[in-house]
């Protein structure tokens, strides 16, 4: 059985090899990593060296990013509905993300749209990016906000980190229909259980989301979830 010397022995050597990659090659290695994630996280039968194996590699996604001091433990850096959400503007956050909806188009198993005026108004404000800044340290807009449409039985995401448009991510719901037990955002810290994340409409999480593996469960039967994600880079 591999003991904790030899466990930090494997971060050691991957991180030394982040070290010497360029950032496009950087970006390549990060998804590897998601992917031996997922594919660890997806087997119920489990050993003792493939669990060390799943957290040496949850270790070293989390230290690639130059801002890893900055990661909590389970990635969420602030989560609540925000005070410079009105209800005038939720309302305007929703229609535009149904008049946008034809122009949808289906990535994997969810549908997903660029955001119009009314969320890169949101996404450019004041408002949102002090509250990131407040919580996250300091950060820049991507300029990149996306409506994403799961309105089918079996849409959803598997585990995953996001990319070098999503950094920082800041999703927040703007409906969740279910006939039963909800769907979750659920996140995989390094060495413990998965965090379910329930949002409720005008909620938003402001999700270190290259750093932390997350996911969306699949839909069930009757269940659609609609939200909007704006893109941070911290800095």
């Amino acid at each position: 059985m591999m003991n904790t010397s030899e466990l930090t022995g494997i971060n050691n050597s991957l991180n030394a090899f982040k070290d010497t990659l360029s950032e496009q090659e950087r970006e390549h290695y990060k998804l590897l990593l998601s992917l031996a994630c997922g594919g660890l996280l997806g087997k119920s039968d489990k050993q003792g060296i493939e669990n060390l194996a799943l957290k040496a590699t949850l270790q070293s996604l989390a230290e690639l990013q130059p801002h890893h001091d900055r990661v909590t433990v389970n990635g969420i850096a602030w989560r609540g509905r925000p005070d410079f959400l009105s209800e005038e503007l939720f309302l305007a956050l929703n229609k535009e993300s149904r008049d946008v909806y034809p122009l949808s188009q289906r990535f994997d198993d969810h549908l997903v749209s660029s955001g119009g005026v009314v969320a890169r108004q949101v996404a450019f404000s004041e408002q949102l990016i002090d509250l990131v800044k407040k919580y996250a340290g300091n950060v820049i807009p991507t300029g990149k906000t996306n409506y994403l449409y799961y309105n089918e039985e079996g849409m959803g995401i598997d585990p995953h980190i996001d990319n070098a448009e999503f950094p920082m991510n800041v999703i927040m719901m703007l409906d969740h229909q279910s006939d039963s037990s909800p769907s979750a955002l659920v996140l995989y810290p390094t060495d413990q259980d998965p965090v379910r994340i329930y949002l409720k409409p005008g909620e938003l999480i402001i999700l270190f989301a290259d750093s932390i593996l997350h996911s969306r469960e699949r839909m069930k039967e009757n269940e659609e979830v609609r939200i909007v994600a704006f893109g941070f880079q911290p800095v």
